[in-house]
């Protein structure tokens, strides 16, 4: 156009035809490469739809119209500032991941695929399947690709050395894996053994091979022993008011108005209270040395409790230090001092009135049951009978062992002074009762018979002339406990049934009466004389494992069970 619009419109309307004609100038014209289409709707009605998502039903998708800013297009990229292993290692799980091409390789035969499979995993390397049909430059389905790679993939050197050969084609192996093969197996390089001397083993470590090839014979035969439980940290708690009376007395002394003699026993008749504090079964009950007015408890609870008798009946003290069921307890000749034992591998002597453990000992063995030698010079030595057969001698000013008497075949159950605690005997799995001499590790006599059941449990008279041996066979025996030990066959009480458990058996202190509990919670009496029942009482649930006459009430009788009770009876 040589003439502007304007220029048109100022020639068509001038009123002056003599004039000269005005020159008009031309004007410059903007034009937009990318003009906005404005509809026919407001401006903040079109604005508005920006942003927004329409549903397309025609083509099924949805549909959003966005008109960014300079700005915005070549703002900064926004995002985690982490690459993508510090993502992982921080737990952050990213949503897109890039999985890149995969590249399909068509060989010519599967003899082809297997030569190049076995030469990677025989000399490390084969040739690239990339290289065949793949092209650099621009490809419609993949986009711009790289330039050509290479013919190889693995180790290149050894390609080289190969000379392009596979393992099917070379005829002997490559030089590099005949120097790797002389290597491995210490040749030198006429390729004889290279001399070489192992150093001597010491015993320490000569002693830890063989254990540990001991270990692993016993878990591959199925006798692995459970892990040793560690000793647990000891404590007490005290339930009394206070640890002395108005005089300063400890709360361990024996009343004063009363003391042990002898008088006439009577057989109990009814129940008269409960010690309940035990959260399982009571394994074993002692009466405190002397009067009894405080009776101790083994629970199955890990706890050892001690209850009054005389006045208040409530629990005095708690001691607390086995990780397990406590098997036995046995107090000193004084009272002042009681062991334990229990199923974490573990004895321990307690301090009875401060509640303090004075000394922990332990072989690794099961302790199943633990006597002080009663003798008054020897209140430092206690007998333990444990799983592996043994019954072992501690000293516990040293806390060392002091001997082993080694000859039962099963695990030891109980252990008996006689003969003025110059013999002991000990009854075990074996079924067999042998009398050892106090200090030697050779018995004396074995009572052995075919005939006879294991004795889990026994006691010995007051008169100190007999002991009641419990048998598995529901039935009580009696073996003489001097001389000669032998078997009173005209003493056999029965009628009882156990069933397998380790009832204790009682006498009362007068010898008149033998008493036993069973297995349905029921104490039996018998006569000494007649060997007849005498009496049958209901006392528990559940199996009752003990039962004690009390050593100065005439006709009192404390019984515990594994219902996590013991009950005084009068």
């Amino acid at each position: 156009m040589s003439t502007s619009a304007l220029g048109l419109l100022a020639s068509a309307y001038d009123d002056d035809d003599d004039a000269p004609p005005l020159k008009s100038t031309p004007m410059p014209m903007v034009v937009n490469a990318t003009p906005t289409v404005i509809e026919d709707k407001a401006q903040s009605q079109q604005l508005a739809l920006l942003g927004q998502v329409k549903e397309d039903t025609k083509h099924g998708q949805n549909v959003m119209h966005s008109n960014p800013e300079y700005e915005t297009l070549w703002a900064p990229q926004e995002g985690p500032s982490l690459d993508p292993l510090e993502q992982r290692a921080a737990g952050i799980r990213s949503k897109n991941h890039f999985n890149g091409h995969v590249q399909t390789f068509n060989p010519a035969s599967d003899f082809a695929f297997e030569e190049q499979y076995h030469t990677f995993n025989s000399f490390g390397f084969a040739e690239n399947p990339t290289t065949s049909g793949c092209s650099s430059g621009q490809d419609a389905t993949r986009g711009p690709q790289l330039a050509s790679a290479p013919g190889i993939v693995g180790d290149v050197e050894k390609w080289a050395e190969a000379q392009g050969g596979s393992v099917f084609s070379l005829k002997k192996p490559l030089e590099s894996k005949m120097e790797e093969h002389r290597k491995r197996l210490r040749l030198d390089e006429n390729h004889e053994l290279i001399p070489h001397t192992e150093p001597e083993l010491t015993a320490e470590k000569k002693a830890e091979i063989e254990a540990k090839n001991k270990a692993e014979k016993r878990r591959y035969q199925g006798r692995e022993e459970p892990a040793e439980k560690s000793a647990m940290e000891e404590r007490s708690v005290f339930h009394g008011g206070s640890m002395t009376d108005y005089q300063g007395r400890s709360w361990v002394l024996p009343p004063t108005d009363v003391k042990e003699n002898e008088h006439e026993c009577f057989i109990p008749k009814r129940w008269i209270h409960t010690w309940s504090g035990h959260t399982k079964g009571v394994a074993a009950i002692a009466w405190f040395p002397g009067n009894g007015h405080l009776l101790l408890s083994a629970g199955m609870d890990t706890k050892v409790k001690i209850w009054d008798v005389f006045n208040t009946r409530k629990c005095m003290q708690t001691y607390m230090g086995h990780a397990a069921a406590v098997r036995d307890i046995n107090f000193s000749n004084d009272g002042r001092r009681f062991l334990t034992c229990s199923y974490d591998r573990y004895l321990k002597l307690w301090d009875t009135e401060t509640g303090s453990c004075i000394s922990a000992f332990t072989n690794r063995k099961l302790p199943y049951c633990v006597k002080f030698n009663p003798d008054e010079d020897k209140q430092h030595v206690f007998l333990a009978g444990c799983s592996n057969k043994h019954i072992v001698q501690y000293d516990t000013n040293t806390g060392k062992v002091e001997q082993v008497y080694d000859q039962h075949l099963g695990a030891v159950n109980t252990i008996t002074f006689c003969e003025e605690n110059k013999r002991f005997a000990t009854t075990a799995d074996d079924k067999k009762m042998l009398i050892w001499e106090y200090g030697i590790p050779v018995p004396i006599k074995h009572i052995a018979d075919p005939t006879l059941h294991s004795m889990p449990a026994v006691t010995k008279t007051a008169n100190d002339k007999w002991m009641l041996c419990q048998n598995l066979d529901n039935q009580i025996t009696v073996y003489g406990a001097q001389d000669r030990f032998k078997l009173n066959r005209k003493k056999v009480f029965k009628g009882h049934v156990i069933a397998g458990y380790a009832c204790k058996p009682g006498i009362s202190p007068d010898g008149n009466f033998i008493m036993s509990g069973d297995s349905d919670g029921r104490l039996w009496f018998w006569d000494w004389k007649s060997c007849k029942v005498f009496r049958k009482l209901k006392c528990h649930d559940q199996v009752c494992i003990q039962a004690l006459w009390h050593p100065v009430e005439a006709s009192r009788v404390a019984t515990c069970s594994w219902d996590g009770t013991i009950k005084y009876w009068d």
